[in-house]
C-alpha cells in the first residue's frame, strides 16, 4: 500500500470512529414518538440537531469563505469524510493502473 493511501485511510479511520460516535448520539432521539407529547423533550431536540450539524460537517469539506483557489472555487481548510473516501479510491485506481 502506498503512502498516501495509507495516509488517506488513517484519517478516513479517525473520521468514520468519530461518526460512529455521532450516530450513536443521534440514535437516541428514537425515544421521541410523535404521537406522545410527554416525549417531546426539548433537549433531546436540541442535541439532535447539534449532532446532525457535527454530522454533516464531519461528512463534507470545509471550504474558506473569503479564500479562493487558482480557479476561484473556495480554498478547503479541512477535507470530509466524502472526499476523503473518492481520493483513497482514486489513489487505489491509479495504484492498480501502475501494476
Amino acid at each position: 500500500m502506498n503512502l498516501i493511501k495509507r495516509n488517506l485511510q488513517k484519517k478516513i479511520e479517525k473520521k468514520l470512529t468519530t461518526l460512529q460516535k455521532l450516530l450513536d448520539k443521534i440514535d437516541e432521539a428514537h425515544v421521541i414518538n410523535s404521537d406522545d407529547p410527554d416525549t417531546w423533550d426539548s433537549d433531546t431536540l436540541y442535541s439532535l440537531v447539534e449532532n446532525l450539524k457535527e454530522t454533516l460537517k464531519l461528512l463534507e469539506d470545509k471550504k474558506a469563505l473569503q479564500e479562493k483557489d487558482n480557479f476561484g472555487e473556495p480554498l478547503i481548510l479541512e477535507t470530509g469524510i466524502c472526499s476523503l473516501v473518492d481520493e483513497y479510491f482514486e489513489e487505489e485506481e491509479e495504484y492498480s493502473e501502475d501494476f
